[in-house]
């Protein structure tokens, strides 16, 4: 037969392939798989591609295999990765596919591809070429794709994390008139979600630019803003989303935590009180708030709020810490030194919290003590220069 006519025969076989019903194209697969001698011990069908386990006599012996045809239209990688999820390390995979695939596109050595040149000479080799022409064949769907469709397609390998076919189907909706503030919106989604927030900050500003009253695209802006560090256009951007209605009590927190680093500490505190009036029993807020009220001098105000997030939850780390902080700026040393004897009490891995406690000793002049404490800290992380430093200078103290 001449090349031709071949390439036409192999085109026509795999197109009748893709078009064959799900029950014939199953005993298609089962007819190969027989004819390459695999034993087949279990077999699914899974949302039209057929699923198989097995086994087959080779030279290194009996191997097990799970195994997997496709006539996916979608980029096979994908394919591939579900194969590679299913594996166990006595198992390999072969994945059948009726497409082309490219050199660069071969998986790790555990999965062997065959594409359509090869399954085709399977079918020539097991006489089935013929048997294709008996088979019925679906119900052509002339239907051509919807816009929104591609959306669909976009957000789902944004769900799986695959990036860059989610940003390729955001594209073709692009191209094909869907709204584009809306897809620059999504492409900011995905954009952000990768850490790529300078191309998220770029695109979500073309789509607000579009829509203004887009509180998701403004709230996701900010959240870009933030995570590049430009805390001003970061705040500016959710005050847009609070101001369009935006009911999201983490924009107030991630408002009030840009302004607590920019050290507008009254403007963080009527935030956090805002948030306290929709959910009192939030250690968190209850915690920022006491900062805010520290770096203010405010101190009585500060342990309110500070033993407020305790009652909530007495062991809560950061509160503990933050209390001994507290009555440290107020002077209070040996108030600092009971927190810090909770802290080693509830946490007595933590070297961290044997150099506050060692410190307060000292300050208090109780070296012998203070010693033991660093000495404790130094055990449980050498790498703690602070309390080595510490142990030095108290060693000065004692022997003088």
């Amino acid at each position: 037969m001449p090349i031709g006519d071949r390439v036409s025969e192999k085109n026509k076989a795999l197109e009748r392939i893709e078009n064959i019903n799900r029950e014939d194209f199953e005993r298609l697969c089962l007819q190969v798989l027989e004819g390459i001698g695999f034993e087949i011990s279990n077999i699914k069908s899974v949302s039209g591609d057929l699923l198989a386990e097995g086994n087959i006599q080779r030279d290194s012996g009996d191997e097990d295999f799970i195994i997997k045809f496709t006539r996916s239209n979608e980029n096979i990688s994908p394919e591939i990765e579900n194969l590679k999820n299913s594996l166990s390390p006595s198992t390999k995979g072969l994945l059948f596919t009726t497409k082309k695939v490219e050199d660069n596109s071969y998986p790790e050595k555990r999965i062997e591809l065959v594409d359509g040149v090869k399954l085709y000479q399977l079918l020539e080799k097991f006489n089935l070429i013929s048997d294709l022409k008996t088979f019925k064949q679906k119900p052509k769907k002339v239907e051509k794709e919807k816009p929104n469709d591609f959306i669909k397609k976009g957000d789902e390998f944004l769900s799986k994390k695959n990036y860059e076919m989610a940003h390729e189907f955001y594209e073709k909706a692009k191209n094909n008139g869907e709204d584009q503030a809306f897809i620059f919106f999504k492409k900011g989604e995905a954009f952000l979600e990768q850490g790529r927030y300078e191309k998220a900050i770029e695109v979500l500003e073309k789509s607000l630019g579009m829509n203004s009253e887009n509180v998701k695209g403004w709230r996701l802006l900010g959240d870009s803003y933030k995570a590049s560090d430009r805390k001003k256009d970061a705040l500016q951007a959710y005050n847009e989303a609070i101001e369009l209605g935006e009911n999201d009590l983490n924009v107030l927190k991630k408002k009030g935590q840009i302004l607590y680093e920019m050290k507008r500490y009254d403007e963080a505190i009527l935030c956090f009180e805002e948030i306290l009036e929709s959910e009192p029993e939030s250690k968190e807020v209850w915690n920022n708030k006491a900062l805010c009220h520290m770096r203010n001098g405010e101190y009585e105000e500060s342990l309110k709020s500070i033993n407020n997030a305790l009652s909530i939850e007495s062991k809560f780390e950061e509160a503990l810490v933050n209390k001994a902080l507290i009555f440290e700026n107020m002077g209070k040393i040996d108030k600092a030194l009971e927190v810090s004897n909770k802290l080693v009490d509830s946490f007595p891995d933590k070297s961290e919290y044997y150099y506050f406690k060692g410190a307060y000793l000292a300050e208090l002049e109780r070296f012998n003590k203070a010693l033991k404490y660093m000495n404790k800290a130094v055990e449980l992380n050498p790498e703690n220069e602070r309390a080595r430093t510490a142990i030095y200078d108290i060693e000065r103290k004692v022997e003088k």
